[in-house]
């Protein structure tokens, strides 16, 4: 057996003598739920979120962008996160408003990821209730209560975090530009202007679209450059431009609407997303 090792390996034997110890105690104990016997999570090894590519050196705009770069599918949550920022909000009503952003586009990520997130890029920052620096390192002490001449030290709730804008996650929101970015698209890819025009249009409404039913929309299209393409190709474009959004069906976002009216005049006039030819 140790010739085999050594030949599989190329390296001698005594190489591997003293690395491997099975009786060492783990760097991390797992913790188990007490339900099943199963391993939980041990938050001690819990990684922090990191976003792909980050450079903390440079400035916070920048990192801002590289943040919404790597998490591009997320840029809708991402930048309702920034709105509901804007005055100081308890990490709990963060956290709720996270669930009503992803009610229908579930992920990962947590509200308490994407506040790390945002303020390891520089977009939001921890505050108290008055908007104020919030001191990590300020102790709480409990409060005192007395009970028949008794007197008793009660623990506290933990200090609330509550999260707020920067002044870059201000300017970030700010410049967003959809329309833009519709814009934008139009131009890298003109020769499927006809197909995002008609999806804008066949869109719109409160019902949403199933993805069965722009698949038949696009199967129906006869595409300039011959090559047949899914429908998620143009749906995913256009949320990328916040023109269009998932809600239990593919819809068009008020910003697509103005979309629709300003650079497809032609589409606009199609009511509620009627299907005449292109």
């Amino acid at each position: 057996m140790t010739k085999i090792l050594e030949a599989a390996s190329n390296t001698p034997f005594e190489a591997f003598d003293g690395i491997y110890d099975p009786l060492a105690d783990a760097d991390h104990e797992e913790d188990f739920d007490g339900s099943d016997g199963q391993p939980g999570p041990c938050v001690d090894a819990m990684p922090r979120p990191s976003f792909v590519g980050r450079s903390p050196d440079l400035p916070a705009d920048q990192r801002i962008s590289q943040l919404f770069a790597s998490l591009a599918t997320r840029r809708r949550v991402l930048m309702g996160i920034l709105a509901f920022l804007d005055e100081p909000r308890r990490a709990d009503a963060l956290q709720r408003k996270v669930d009503e952003l992803q009610e229908h586009d579930v992920s990962v990520y947590s509200g308490h990821d994407y506040s790390l997130l945002l303020e390891e890029a520089g977009a939001v920052r921890k505050t108290d209730e008055d908007g104020g620096e919030f001191d990590e390192e300020a102790e709480q002490a409990p409060d005192v209560v007395e009970v028949d001449g008794v007197r008793f030290y009660k623990p506290t709730d933990g200090r609330q975090v509550f999260w707020t804008l920067t002044g870059e996650g201000r300017a970030y929101l700010e410049s967003d530009d959809p329309l833009g970015r519709l814009a934008d698209l139009l131009e890298e890819e003109p020769r499927h202007r006809v197909a995002f025009g008609r999806m804008l249009a066949f869109c719109r409404g409160e019902r949403g679209r199933s993805v069965e039913e722009l698949a038949a929309l696009v199967d129906g299209l006869d595409l300039p450059d011959g090559v047949r393409r899914h429908c998620s190709y143009f749906a995913r474009r256009l949320e990328l431009c916040d023109a269009l959004a998932w809600n239990g069906g593919w819809r068009t976002t008020a910003s697509g609407e103005r979309g629709l009216e300003s650079l497809f005049p032609d589409r606009a006039a199609d009511a509620n997303g009627e299907e005449d030819g292109a």
